[in-house]
């Protein structure tokens, strides 16, 4: 498996979730959000790191609130995935020290294009992108002191970075800047490119002559200009905090798939958006994956933006999404699609209505982390083999066919059925509620007739892939009779411990095998061999 994140020099699978942004102020305030990830029973929290409470005064630091962190989640027995909240969170500067944000003659912000002064610390002023770094890597040494047992996977740099309000800093000295020649080494790279979002932008596609930002990429140059100062002050944390401590680090994006695709307005300017991707690679070597946060209920839309930041430099990770059923349906099919690595959800802490209870449309989401959590160990070993699908209905879908090369699949979704055979499970579920609910898994394949199910609302039924005339045979008698005799070594029940071996808690035969392979999510895995 390729893995963004590993444990004990394995790969890890992360399913987890982030708290709300403010927090983990203190223990008190991350109660609820370890209550969600123990219901959900995910394995990791994502919690923020706010740069105000790790520097209250100038040049004096206090880690109290990331021992804290570490403390709570290593009592559970979680992993960690630590959020850097420094000069960006949401396109703005929020998290900054009071101080930094007293002292604006220093530490510059970013004007809008009628002079008026933002939230937003400017990309472009040293002084600001110098102590960040600074304050990262005081922050990544006392990581590096306390994760002697590997509890923090990860540390995400920055929080959805760019300008949100403007689609670039439009001070005098940005401006300036803005009307010079494009940097050398920016110039150098766009006359290789050949192809890509960038080398669309530039102006005729003429790369061989040194113009200004505005020449050169034209109605995209503000946001591209953005882009490449973000980038390179990111990139410039990151390199301080990678020459300390050599832990997987990424950045998030607030993606620009959405509303009318407007930098600055519907998205922060200068993240590593669709439109910059390639920028971003290419000029931050110590970033080791460029994340989309991915809220999109539209599976299009949520399949488009996952294409694209799933490519041979960048592994797909989705460090915010959806706590909802839709969500989970979207993240099952991009294991598939797109060797998703790992998935967390936003406002874990958010989950639970007034009275303490699992919101109704979490509980969907719910049944899709107990899938993950199941098949955890089969999807490391098959990640990028091609031998995991996913099963996921969408309005209008009664079932869905998969060719596993030497077998064919149908999958039948369980409220679409109209044939009282079919539907029949075992006497534990048979109630309407799990005939009704829509289906959703993930089967695994090993070859060799040796199948792995979990998930629940389906059935696969399965047909050796022979030559046509003896399908047919087989297929032209009744379809009780053929599903009936469909030829099965063994039908297990069970879980994976935690050494990953195969647990059996029940032998299914007779009526229960009959009419294709069933499972619901609290049997845990089926096994079935061929």
């Amino acid at each position: 498996m390729k893995s963004l994140f590993q444990v004990n020099g394995a790969p890890f699978f992360s399913i987890g979730g982030q708290t709300n942004n403010s927090s983990t102020y203190h223990a008190e305030a991350m109660r609820q959000a370890f209550k969600g990830i123990e219901v959900m029973g995910m394995n990791t929290i994502a919690a923020p790191v706010y740069w105000e409470l790790l520097e209250p005064r100038k040049n004096e630091y206090c880690f109290e609130q990331i021992d804290m962190i570490l403390e709570e989640a290593e009592a559970r027995k979680l992993k960690v995935i630590l959020l850097w909240f420094g000069s960006w969170k949401n396109g703005a500067s929020h998290y900054i020290p009071q101080w930094m944000k007293r002292e604006k003659e220093t530490y510059r912000v970013c004007k809008n294009k009628s002079g008026m002064d933002t939230a937003i610390l400017s990309p472009l002023c040293k002084k600001n992108m110098e102590k960040d770094a600074e304050a990262f890597e005081r922050f990544v040494r006392h990581v590096r002191e306390k994760n002697a047992n590997g509890t923090v996977l990860a540390l995400q740099v920055e929080n959805e970075p760019g300008h949100l309000g403007t689609p670039r800093d439009y001070s005098e000295t940005a401006n300036q800047v803005f009307e010079s020649l494009i940097p050398e080494e920016l110039f150098q790279w766009i006359r290789t490119l050949r192809e890509g979002s960038v080398y669309d932008c530039v102006s005729e596609h003429n790369c061989e002559e040194w113009k200004n930002w505005q020449m050169t990429f034209g109605f995209h140059a503000p946001e591209i200009f953005s882009a490449y100062y973000v980038c390179k002050y990111i990139e410039r944390i990151a390199e301080r905090g990678k020459s300390i401590y050599d832990i997987p680090m990424y950045v998030n994006v607030w993606v620009r798939e959405t509303s009318n695709r407007i930098a600055g307005i519907d998205y922060p300017s200068g993240g590593g958006t669709s439109l910059v991707l390639d920028l971003w690679k290419a000029f931050a070597p110590h970033i080791d994956c460029i994340a989309p946060d991915v809220y999109f209920e539209s599976y299009e839309i949520y399949n488009e933006i996952c294409s694209i930041y799933k490519r041979a430099d960048n592994l797909l990770y989705i460090p915010e999404s959806k706590a909802n059923g839709n969500n989970g349906r979207h993240l099952l099919r991009m294991i598939e699609k797109h060797e998703l690595s790992s998935v967390h959800c936003f406002a874990i802490d958010s989950i639970f209505d007034g009275k303490g209870i699992i919101k109704e449309e979490c509980l969907d989401y719910k049944d899709t982390i107990s899938v993950l959590l199941a098949m955890k160990p089969l999807i490391e070993k098959y990640h990028g083999t091609g031998r995991i699908y996913a099963v996921a209905q969408y309005e209008g879908m009664d079932s869905q066919f998969i060719d596993f090369g030497d077998y064919y699949g149908r999958v039948y979704y369980l409220n679409c059925i109209s044939d009282e055979a079919y539907i029949h499970l075992d006497p534990s579920h048979n109630e309407e509620e799990y005939i009704s609910q829509i289906a959703k898994g993930l089967i695994i394949y090993e070859g060799n007739g040796s199948f792995y199910l979990a998930g629940g609302g389906y059935k696969l039924v399965l047909i050796k892939k022979t030559s046509l005339e003896e399908m047919s045979d087989i297929l032209v008698s009744y379809k009780q009779i053929a599903a009936r005799n469909i030829s099965y070594i063994k039908v297990e029940e069970g879980y994976f411990d935690e050494e990953n071996r195969f647990k059996v808690t029940k032998k299914r035969n007779g009526d229960e095998s009959d009419m294709g392979l069933w499972v619901e999510p609290d049997i845990g895995v089926l096994h079935a061999e061929l």
